[in-house]
């Protein structure tokens, strides 16, 4: 990417780390934001039947059932796939805006089991701006999915020990799975921001001049 303030970003990291919320404050500056999230949620119709009052996660959940499920892997294959066409869709729909029309792609937490393809445009488009979690966050982030656990895309690495309980071997595998991901997101940035420099009230410039 060259080296004066990006017009093209891709804001990459675990659920919740901060993606969207920077995202949102780009569209209000007049930049043209591509959530997939809410893409995906808008088209899951294709796989699942929302019932009437149901959020997309719940559904998700419902619908995708935890690792051991029978025919978990099928349908895992079946969201990635749709994730993959809906980052790869909202690249074409980038790639398409006017030159100095500034956006932002507000990518999903598994972006990065996309696929060459998808992830090579979306580095040779985007300036990719990697949100890392700090080990308090990946702390917080683990007991919280302790709790409630929600659907996630494990992609294998789900693998419980013999005789370990499934809900320990989930708290474990999980605590794994953050681990890789965080090193599949770092060998795709151009910048890495660690989170907690983004808590405190920092000004959408100060976001800016960080990436």
């Amino acid at each position: 990417m060259s080296t004066q303030a990006p017009t093209r970003l891709a804001l990459i990291g675990m659920s919740g780390i901060g993606k969207s919320h920077w995202s949102k404050q780009l569209e209000q500056r007049g930049w043209v934001r591509y959530d997939c999230d809410a893409i995906i949620a808008d088209r899951l119709g294709e796989l699942i039947q929302i019932r009437q009052g149901e959020d997309a996660v719940t559904a998700v959940g419902r619908w995708m059932g935890l690792p051991w499920t029978e025919g978990y892997e099928q349908r895992e294959a079946q969201y990635l796939d749709l994730e993959r066409r809906v980052t790869a869709q909202a690249l074409d729909a980038l790639a398409a805006l006017p030159a100095d029309q500034p956006a932002v792609l507000d990518t999903t937490g598994s972006v990065i089991y996309c696929g060459h393809a998808v992830i090579g445009r979306m580095r040779e488009r985007c300036r990719v701006v990697y949100l890392r979690a700090t080990p308090s966050l990946r702390a917080h982030m683990l007991e919280r999915y302790g709790k409630e656990p929600k659907p996630v895309l494990w992609q294998g690495a789900f693998e419980p020990n013999e005789y370990e309980s499934p809900d320990r071997a989930l708290l474990r595998c999980y605590g794994d799975l953050l681990d890789a991901r965080a090193r599949l997101y770092g060998a795709m940035e151009d910048v890495t921001i660690p989170a907690d420099r983004l808590s405190g009230g920092v000004s959408l410039d100060a976001f800016l001049e960080m990436v």
